[in-house]
Order: structure tokens, then sequence, then C-alpha cells
């Protein structure tokens, strides 16, 4: 990620800190990483390994996005604005994959397979998890909403539990398995 001069801000919340990385050019402040919430140790070491050097600063368009998160992260609902993301480092499936995201509102789920199909890739749901796992801004594109065929959570950055208290927090309810209700399902 060299080239750029990056910055972080951090963002406490009570599942731990986040973090915001950015860079600026002509149209402002472009968002280049969303770090999960984490103990702050291994927050800012992840941002010490992706993007040395980086240091803390913020601006007025990062903290109000630490502040939708950190909102969102309590359980409220919130609109992100995704203009100041930047995705000129995704790969053009992920991009789609991302936008799909985007169109799962809380409160409710759609399986991997369902955002390939939608994404015009049917039968790639694996793709569609791979870009799942590799998206650079968790929270904002929700790809905590996003499960396994046979409703149980598959994978998540931020760890199992922090995806099923995250989908709880949004009104989702599990079975005593564990997996989310066919009535939170998209197609």
């Amino acid at each position: 990620m060299s080239g750029d001069a990056f910055f972080h801000e951090l963002v406490k919340t009570h599942f731990g800190e986040a973090a915001l990385v950015w860079s600026a050019d002509r149209q402002g402040p472009r968002i280049a990483w969303i770090f999960l919430p984490a103990p702050a140790e291994k927050t800012l070491l992840q941002i010490r390994r992706m993007f040395p050097g980086a240091p803390a600063k913020s601006c007025g368009a990062v903290a109000k996005l630490g502040k939708a998160l950190r909102a969102c992260l309590d359980g409220k609902a919130v609109y992100f604005d995704t203009s100041t993301m930047d995705l000129s480092r995704v790969p053009p499936y992920h991009r789609k994959v991302l936008h799909s995201l985007a169109e799962i509102p809380c409160g409710k789920v759609r399986t991997y397979g369902a955002v390939a199909a939608k994404t015009g890739a049917p039968g790639g749901a694996r793709a569609a998890g791979q870009a799942c796992a590799k998206n650079p801004f968790p929270i904002v594109f929700p790809c905590h909403r996003v499960i396994r065929a046979n409703g149980s959570l598959g994978g998540f950055g931020g760890g199992l539990p922090l995806k099923r208290a995250l989908l709880e927090m949004e009104g989702i309810q599990f079975d005593k398995g564990g997996k989310v209700l066919p009535e939170y399902i998209l197609p």
C-alpha cells in the first residue's frame, strides 16, 4: 500500500478499537481500509503491518464516518455514504459484491450463493465468499449479513462471535443450532 500518505483514526466501540485508514486526494479524504473492532494493541499492530508509518490524524469527513461506525456498532441504524471509500484497489468482481452487500437491509441476510447470483455469477458462492473475506470496508459494506446456504454463519474477519453479535443487534434470530431463522434470509 505504498505510494500514498496514509493516516489512521481509532474508533472506540464497546467491541474494542476499530480504525479508519485514509489518504487524501484532490476530492478530499479517501478511506483505504476499515479495521473491525479488536483490542487496541491488535488494531494498532494491523495498521502498522498494512500501512507502516501511518500516523494518527483526523479530519471532518473521517471523524463523521468514525461517529457513524461507532453508532452502528452500538446497534443504531446508520446510513453510510460510500462515496469516500477508495475502491481503486478493489478488483472488479469484488466491487460488484460490495455493491450487492450494500443492498442487504439491516435485519436481513443473504447467502453467499444468493449474493453471487445477484452479481451475475450463479454458482459462484465461493467467489462471493472470497470477496466478502477481502472486503476492505466491513460494516459499511455489510459482509456480516452474508451466511452459508444452510443458515450457519460462515466466516468473518472479526470472528464469529462479533458477526453473531452484529446480526443479533440488527434483530436477527437464530435457532438452537446457531443457524439464522429462515424468515431473515432474503432470496
